[in-house]
């Protein structure tokens, strides 16, 4: 079911800047808050650093890399390319390695690095520019460093081992928490994108090729237009060369997969497969293809019921299996039609986890009983749809 392996991924670069240029603003002024605070503590006992070269070394090295960075993400349109990011991350290296140089053993004086701290506010004016993980790595980096250099320059004083600590965390949870927060926000971007993808395949027909499908198909029905644009032009001899006429019968082949599969996917299973979302955690069980025998109401009941499930609020993984299925002829003095019921088996969740506009969305597909097991909750929807061969 899941066709991640067949669907274009988007790019990182798109993935890492989605929606946070506003944000990146807030978080790039409260990064440079934490490096001029640095700044400013380190100006206060500049006149008490035993190794003043190495500090200044280090902050000269710190502000210049925050310049060059900034200069090279407005000029490549707010984006921090793999070779920028790479050089500013040595640079960062550079900075902590000659700031705790210059303090090493200092610590029980009250003289603390600076420059080193400061790092952490250039990290969080980078988050909503760089992947997630790519900040989270180099802040995790930055910690251990920092907690190492603190255990080897240990002071039985409790306020210099208070004053390591509070230091630290200044420079590593600002980006941590910047991470936490851009990432959740990127997140709900591309689940409102993801949503408003899927929600086209509730007005499509029935039964037929996914977009995805239709762009590999039209590029299949290029290529044999063109094969035998060539064949009429006698620009291509007949008979086929052999590697020409097995190009021809893999189209051939292909075209056969996707015409077969046109008339067996329903919408169900490709709103589901084409979700970034659904795809991982939703499986599709319709052997008779009777998602496409629901009506439009029906078909945005059901799929905002799946949505809701499976992205509401959570605190566990949620997997779901839909089932629908088999179907009985239903004969009646007002009605000839189909009735069959779809299940929903989503795991790890209780009645409680559900939200309320869930249950709203269920009753819009059909009439529908819940219950509770250990490890799922069980939904069982009747529906009802009119019998294709009376059309």
């Amino acid at each position: 079911m899941n066709r991640s392996s067949q669907r274009p991924s988007r790019t990182e670069s798109a993935r890492s800047s989605l929606g946070t240029s506003q944000l990146g603003t807030g978080l790039a002024v409260a990064g440079a808050l934490v490096v001029f605070s640095s700044l400013w503590r380190f100006s206060l006992h500049v006149l008490e650093y035993p190794y003043l070269p190495l500090n200044i070394l280090a902050w000269v090295l710190l502000l210049a890399a925050s310049t060059v960075t900034i200069l090279v993400v407005r000029s490549n349109g707010f984006i921090l390319g793999d070779l920028a990011f790479a050089v500013l991350v040595v640079m960062l290296v550079f900075v902590v390695a000659v700031d705790l140089v210059a303090v090493w053993g200092l610590s029980p004086l009250g003289i603390h690095p600076t420059a080193a701290i400061g790092v952490g506010g250039v990290l969080l004016g980078i988050v909503s520019i760089r992947p997630i993980r790519d900040v989270i790595v180099v802040t995790t980096a930055l910690a251990l460093t920092l907690i190492v250099s603190s255990i080897l320059n240990t002071s039985p004083d409790p306020l210099v081992v208070g004053s390591d600590i509070l230091l630290c965390a200044l420079a590593v949870m600002p980006p941590l928490i910047g991470t936490a927060i851009v990432g959740s926000y990127r997140r709900m971007v591309m689940m409102a994108l993801d949503r408003v993808l899927i929600q086209s395949t509730v007005d499509a027909p029935a039964y037929g090729v996914s977009m995805l499908e239709s762009a590999e198909l039209a590029a299949i029905d290029l290529e044999i237009e063109r094969l035998f644009d060539d064949i009429s032009s006698g620009r291509e001899p007949l008979p086929l060369g052999s590697a020409r006429a097995d190009r021809a019968g893999a189209l051939a082949t292909e075209l056969r997969r996707h015409l077969i599969a046109g008339r067996s996917h329903t919408w169900l299973h490709h709103a589901i497969s084409e979700s970034d979302f659904l795809s991982v955690s939703v499986e599709l069980r319709d052997p008779d293809s009777l998602a496409g025998l629901l009506s439009q109401r029906q078909r945005d009941g059901l799929l905002s019921a799946l949505w809701l499930l499976m992205y509401g609020e959570q605190r566990t993984k949620r997997e779901a299996i839909v089932t629908l299925g088999p179907a009985v002829q239903e004969t009646s003095a007002h009605r000839n039609g189909l009735r069959f019921p779809i299940q929903i088996e989503a795991k790890g969740m209780r009645r409680v986890d559900v939200e309320p506009a869930t249950w709203q969305h269920l009753s819009r597909a059909g009439r529908y009983v819940d219950s509770t097991t250990p490890s799922a909750l069980m939904v069982v929807i009747e529906c009802t749809a009119d019998n294709p061969i009376d059309h």
